[in-house]
């Protein structure tokens, strides 16, 4: 079988085998399907218990024979179907994230923000702020520009340089702060850094003296669906900080990836 993290306490044989067909299957795709022979022969399993689990799961539309070939066997579309719901049993809610960025602003004494991608906007969509005197002033709702935020920066490198050009068109961006890009150009060539070390960084380009680090979280489809950002005061975020925050961050988002799906 597969080496899952969950290990059953009271595990079912013929239902294991059952599934490690259904893995074999999947793991070994073709139009014409795989032969009875060859999974009985791969998986160590006899002809005659392959062939009543095939039945049992051809009854549930989850395995179907190729027409052509009564002795070869592919997935059903009733396992399609099944699959589809996944994604609507794995909607992103406060239990999947509120603990984990908590454990970050506790481990960082920073503001800890969560953004998703909305109509070329980052929409703040949850936030936790450290018990100190100086942080920063973004609200939760509160909607962010793409171009001079680390959020925003993540989910338009996910774009095409056409279509980032087109959007640095569209928006006339302004000079917020010491450091804003305003430059298309400029940008393109941010994303493509952006893109290689997986993270993105605000130094100094939406506010004054703020520092931002993010890094995405990806959805099944490998789409950057939210990001979660750590952002505090420049001098407190020296390089070595920022190198542990990243570090932190790429974890946290890993585990809300895992349950929307990525990497599966």
């Amino acid at each position: 079988m597969e080496n899952f993290e969950h290990t059953p306490k009271y595990p079912v044989q013929t239902l294991g085998k059952a599934l490690d067909i259904l893995n074999y299957i999947k793991d070994n795709p073709s139009a014409e399907g795989v032969s009875l022979s060859e999974i009985s022969r791969e998986l160590g399993i006899g002809k005659s218990g392959v062939h009543r689990l095939l039945d049992t799961l051809m009854a549930y539309n989850f395995i179907e024979k190729n027409s052509s070939n009564s002795t070869s066997y592919r997935l059903g579309w009733g396992l399609y179907q099944a699959g589809n719901a996944v994604p609507k049993q794995h909607i992103l809610s406060g239990s999947n994230y509120i603990g984990i960025m908590e454990r970050l602003c506790k481990t960082f004494s920073e503001t800890v923000n969560l953004g998703l991608f909305n109509n070329y906007e980052t929409i703040i969509i949850h936030q936790i702020e450290p018990n100190r005197m100086l942080r920063t002033n973004t609200q939760v709702g509160e909607r962010e520009p793409l171009y001079c935020t680390a959020l925003g920066k993540l989910f338009l490198s996910q774009m095409e340089n056409d279509e980032i050009l087109k959007y640095y068109e569209s928006i006339k961006p302004e000079k917020k702060a010491a450091n804003t890009i305003v430059s298309a150009e400029e940008m393109l060539e941010e994303m493509a850094r952006v893109r290689e070390n997986g993270y993105s960084l605000d130094n100094e380009e939406y506010v004054d003296g703020m520092t931002c680090v993010a890094v995405p979280v990806r959805d099944f489809r490998g789409k950057i669906s939210y990001g979660i950002s750590v952002s505090g005061p420049t001098g407190r975020m020296t390089e070595e900080k920022r190198k542990e925050i990243i570090a932190e961050l790429e974890k946290a988002c890993g585990e809300i990836a895992a349950f929307l799906g990525y990497n599966v």
